[in-house]
């Protein structure tokens, strides 16, 4: 089954830590801040702060633009920059606290239960990819920017910008193609189930 999300789908959702507000992409199943296997949402950061806790999940964020991006220092290790489209992947039990290195951001945010998915996140553009095969049991496809045609077997979407093609599967091996503008840039994640 496929679905094409709008902003219209996306919900907004207080932060855990009551901070700021979540765009909720999608997620899967449930409703609050605790109770789902996987989570994909776009908050905007305006100041320095600590982050929510999600105990026994995985999160993997990134910068997806505004600002010149900003820092994570999580628990006692080094801190780390993040720029536009690079991503950090870290325990939601963590203690993390985020610096902007200017203006306020917005990120991209993954958080999922490591015990039910493996996850993989990447970025790109499709200057350097148009085609992919995946069997993993669900594919999101967020498009940043531009409109992005995705084909897969015989069926086409349209994703304008900022929207989201869900696919979710049963472990089969499906081809992705890419017909877009030049340099689209998108965000695949796959989440394998265990």
């Amino acid at each position: 089954m496929t679905r094409v999300l709008t902003a219209k789908n996306y919900q907004k959702m207080p932060w855990k830590n009551g901070q700021g507000f979540t765009l909720e992409i999608a997620r899967s199943h449930g409703v609050g801040l605790t109770d789902f296997d996987w989570r994909v949402s776009i908050a905007d950061v305006k100041a320095a702060g600590a982050f929510s806790y999600f105990p026994s999940r995985k999160r993997i964020i990134g910068v997806l633009d505004g600002g010149e991006g900003l820092t994570l220092q999580v628990d006692k290790n080094s801190p780390v920059t993040l720029r536009q489209k690079q991503f950090f992947a870290f325990h939601g039990e963590s203690d993390v606290y985020a610096e902007l290195l200017g203006e306020a951001i917005r990120d991209f945010n993954l958080i999922y239960n490591p015990d039910k998915y493996i996850a993989r996140l990447q970025w790109f553009n499709t200057h350097n990819v148009t085609q992919w095969i995946s069997d993993a049991d669900r594919v999101l496809i967020f498009n940043a920017s531009g409109e992005l045609g995705v084909t897969i077997g015989l069926n086409s979407h349209t994703l304008k910008e900022f929207e989201t093609l869900l696919v979710e599967n049963d472990g089969n091996s499906l081809q992705y193609n890419l017909v877009t503008q030049p340099k689209s840039d998108f965000c695949l994640i796959e989440l394998f189930a265990k």
